[in-house]
């Protein structure tokens, strides 16, 4: 490519000529000028007609960046009973058809030149087979086609707003693939390119590791809505009826990033794209520092045909294989339609290393964070949720909610290979996925005021630091192992010598009363996390003050959550809510009211956990502000004692 030069040298320097318009004029493949040395200047040949194959010959030799337009008659348009209201180009080869200079050639301007006569796309088409447009210097722009394929081999080019194509950008760097719809967009081994805003059934990020040819740093999708791809789905089947296909494939790159995007589902997010496509994102080769970052993934289950897979399903919201180091999977949702339904679940949501189809060694995976909008949703998933194949040695799972799953929510595999339930093991010797990292045990859950408290242990490998989190679902799990539908907080613990350490903490959130409550324990630095621990059921009860508080009228107090036939106490304080006393009756369990608290009665509740206190308000009661709790002494020592909110009333 000729360096670029400043205007003003382009005004005075003998033999250089402006930028200029070649406009085409007839869809046929028409060549009357010498194709080694024409020019612009050359144009048009005795014909007195342009084809596209003159335009590209004549701006391919002429110095400067030219445009090619379109003013094709609609009276002499061809194939118009398989491209109806288009100009279609056709030729025996389209061996003129590759830019070697810069170039605009914009298909806008037929739409200008005869108005919009195709109403599901762009007015230039291009028919024949293995016939694209071939972009091979820097700085070439493509606009306003349809039904056309198109590779990109310089840098720094655009392909904006064509209909139905195929784009390929192939070597070069710093090119955008903005606006477009129709099948595949693939960069293949290019560096540092843009892809916004399109329409498409697939995406390919491909590299070549082997040859120090990685794809670098390329962009799919951004943090605007404008940023967003719909790419709805890529499949096909075999011979026998077996799906399969990637949407969005990634093989051998590094710095990729993913962002933003709705991968697998018809634009709407409502509805599967592709009953064929089996994979959502798929890695394979090495790849390193990808991020993963804000996409609705959902839809992606094949469905086998006959003769021999009828009836099979298939699919991987995200499936890692290969190697490499660094991918980040933040703040997507895996399995949820566009209303936050779990509708549109894959087989398997996320799994790392497939021990039998798909083996990989990636370590440090991040599946969420700690920040905000870091965490992810993965749900609705015919098997596991997450799982991690024998020979990762590090999935770090944070911040993300896991439910909904007919498997485990998160699964393990150990060395000898098999799914399901991995038990601790002393000290934590046994290996296989995350080292099969032991989860912790929660002894009880039970509600505590706007919180949760949870009592338990982890027991596992000896001084080390583990993060616990905690999460809460409305129902246990079949297999009596926890999913994570709501998180409840986390905290961090260290093991003795023996690889033990208790824990007892008030969590932030709480769960509600007959949720279930589960746990996981990550290895720290490593980042290495459990499956979820067994599931505790949330003990927990509420008050609520059943009318208003009027001098001499009588009003009840009604505890729901109670357990049959407990006693329930019911307490009062006038000073006001707050860090009120620990009561040793209680296990320590410290009030949200403060002192002075009078007692006020206790009840016992009946077979549906309901107890209910009823008294009369004095008729001389001060007209103030009354502070209301109720508690429920458990356990020995009353070491599981549980409380209720705090609920105000004012007498009038």
């Amino acid at each position: 490519m000729k360096p670029s030069l400043p205007l003003l040298a382009l005004v005075l320097l003998p033999g250089l000529v402006p930028a200029q318009t070649v406009t085409v004029t007839t869809d046929d493949d028409l060549i009357d000028i010498d194709p080694w040395s024409a020019t612009v200047a050359d144009l048009p040949g005795p014909d007195g007609l342009v084809s596209f194959s003159e335009a590209m010959i004549a701006t391919n030799r002429t110095a400067g960046h030219q445009t090619i337009g379109f003013a094709i008659p609609q009276s002499d348009w061809n194939l118009q009973f398989l491209y109806p209201g288009r100009a279609v180009l056709t030729s025996l080869s389209g061996y003129y058809w590759n830019a070697t200079d810069e170039v605009t050639i914009d298909g806008t301007t037929q739409t200008a030149f005869t108005g919009d006569t195709n109403p599901d796309g762009n007015e230039v088409a291009i028919y024949g087979f293995g016939l694209d447009i071939s972009l091979s210097a820097d700085r070439c722009t493509l606009l306003g086609f349809d039904h056309a394929a198109v590779t990109v081999g310089g840098s720094f080019g655009l392909v904006d707003g064509n209909t139905e194509m195929n784009i390929t950008v192939y070597g070069g760097s710093g090119s955008t693939i903005r606006g477009n719809t129709g099948g595949t967009i693939k960069l293949d081994r290019s560096s540092d390119n843009l892809v916004v805003g399109n329409t498409v059934t697939r995406v390919r990020v491909l590299g070549w590791a082997s040859a120090g040819q990685p794809a670098r740093n390329n962009r799919i999708g951004g943090p605007l809505p404008g940023d967003r791809n719909f790419i709805t789905g890529y499949g096909t089947w075999s011979g026998e009826g077996y799906p399969s296909g990637t949407t969005v494939q990634l093989a051998d790159t590094v710095g990729v990033r993913i962002e933003n995007n709705w991968i697998g589902t018809t634009p709407d997010g409502l509805s599967q794209g592709s009953q064929a496509s089996t994979v959502g994102i798929g890695f394979e080769g090495d790849n390193r520092d990808a991020l993963i970052r804000d996409n609705r993934i959902a839809g992606i289950l094949g469905h086998g045909t006959g003769p021999h897979w009828y009836g099979a399903l298939v699919g991987w919201g995200i499936l890692v294989s290969g190697s490499g180091a660094g991918i980040d999977i933040l703040g997507n949702t895996i399995g949820l339609d566009a209303n936050g339904q779990p509708l549109l679940g894959s087989v398997w949501g996320i799994d790392v290393g497939n021990p039998v189809t798909h083996a990989s060694t990636v370590s440090d995976i991040r599946i969420g964070g700690p920040l905000p909008g870091e965490g992810n949703v993965v749900a609705g998933h015919l098997q596991n949720g997450v799982t991690v194949g024998r020979d990762v040695p590090q999935v770090r799972l944070q911040g993300t909610t896991i439910y909904a799953n007919g498997a485990l929510g998160i699964d393990l595999v150990p060395t000898g290979y098999g799914y399901g339930v991995t038990p601790n093991d002393p000290l934590d010797l046994d290996t296989g996925g995350n080292g099969l990292q032991n989860f912790p045990v929660i002894r009880s859950a039970a509600v505590e005021g706007a919180g949760t408290r949870v009592r338990g242990a982890l027991d596992t490998s000896p001084l080390g630091q583990f993060s616990l989190e905690f999460f809460a679902s409305p129902e246990a799990h079949a297999s009596g192992h926890g999913e994570g539908e709501q998180s409840l907080g986390a905290t961090t613990v260290t093991t003795d010598g023996a690889g033990h350490a208790a824990f007892d903490l008030l969590l932030p959130v709480g769960a509600p009363p007959g949720w279930v409550v589960a746990a996981t324990a990550t290895l720290e630095p490593l980042g290495a996390t459990s499956e979820f621990s067994q599931s505790v059921a949330v003990d927990g009860i509420s008050l609520a003050l059943l009318g208003d508080l009027v001098r001499g009228s009588s009003v009840d107090l009604e505890v729901t959550g109670a357990l049959a036939g407990e006693a329930v106490w019911f307490l009062s304080s006038l000073a006001g809510t707050g860090s009120g006393p620990c009561v040793s009756q209680l296990g320590g369990l410290c009030l949200d009211l403060l002192a002075p608290i009078r007692t006020l009665g206790a009840a016992t509740a009946g077979a549906g956990g309901v107890a209910t206190h009823s008294g009369t308000v004095p008729p001389n009661a001060p007209l103030v502000d009354v502070h209301l709790q109720a508690v429920i002494r458990r356990g020995l020592g009353g070491q599981e004692s549980v409380k209720s909110g705090a609920v105000t009333g004012t007498i009038r």
